[in-house]
């Protein structure tokens, strides 16, 4: 994306509004002021059996409370059938994303940068990239991060 393109526009003020919902308070540790430019973030492998990345922009995914992150998933990257304890609410920054809930919705509607999804804590979904480049997703939550698996039959 080149500088100020609509879709990093459209992106800023998605994170503005998100961070705004949920203000830092005065025990947080972190600064209430934030910027990093890009080439600093910290990418780190999201978990050993999974090809994605991410990067946390604020909070801590590892505890209950507002976290902002980026993840990274490769081109082909298909999730499997997973939920989330808590919400998360996503928004596209490149790529082409497949969002798909269990009834199979969604697996024929490619999202572009600047779409938007929420989804509920607890409900099993499928997260693709189905674009020739990897896909990252901008990803804000209230509760910790974690993966919960279908039950084995």
């Amino acid at each position: 994306m080149s500088p100020n393109s609509p879709s990093e526009r459209l992106i800023a003020g998605a994170v503005l509004a998100l961070t705004l919902v949920a203000p830092a308070s005065a025990a947080d540790p972190e600064p209430r002021n934030i910027s990093r430019p890009a080439a600093d973030h910290a990418w780190r492998k999201q978990s050993p059996e999974l090809s994605t990345q991410l990067t946390v922009l604020w909070g801590d995914r590892d505890k209950d409370g507002t976290f902002g992150q980026l993840v990274k998933m490769p081109p082909g990257f298909d999730s499997g059938l997973h939920a989330h304890s808590g919400d998360y609410h996503g928004v596209l920054v490149s790529g082409t994303w497949a969002h798909v809930d269990a009834s199979g919705k969604g697996a024929d509607v490619p999202l572009g940068p600047g779409s938007y999804v929420r989804q509920p804590g607890g409900e099993m979904h499928i997260d693709r990239c189905v674009s020739q480049e990897p896909c990252v997703l901008f990803t804000f939550q209230y509760a910790r991060a974690d993966v919960i698996w279908p039950a084995k039959t």
